[in-house]
């Protein structure tokens, strides 16, 4: 898992290329263990979904806003990265569905 990281930030300014280790087949469930789901909705939105209740405490401590689906979050890509790099730094995992695969970070 280490070397897997030290990877990715070696390799931060290249394309993404997923692990086929951290990469599944869409017909599979999602994984227990994911505690955010984030997917693209258009084309500039994206949703964050939240799937543990570890993460939905997390989440509505640093994102939560009124008004909003105690479940979901939408947001553009900037705020998508900006989520799935904070949640990572604080020891969260979050799927997210691509166009061809999940991909756990």
């Amino acid at each position: 898992m280490l070397e897997q990281e030290e990877r990715d930030m070696t390799h931060a300014d290249q394309a993404f290329a997923p692990v086929e280790a951290n990469t599944v087949e869409l017909s599979e469930s999602t994984s227990a263990d994911a505690d955010f789901r984030v997917e693209r909705k258009e084309a500039r939105n994206w949703r964050i979904s939240l799937l543990s209740e570890r993460g939905s405490h997390w989440f509505e401590a640093n994102f939560a806003r009124g008004g909003q689906d105690a479940g979901v979050f939408e947001t553009d890509l900037a705020g998508a990265n900006a989520f799935i790099r904070k949640a990572r730094l604080d020891g969260f995992r979050t799927e997210y569905i691509g166009p061809l695969a999940r991909s756990h970070f």
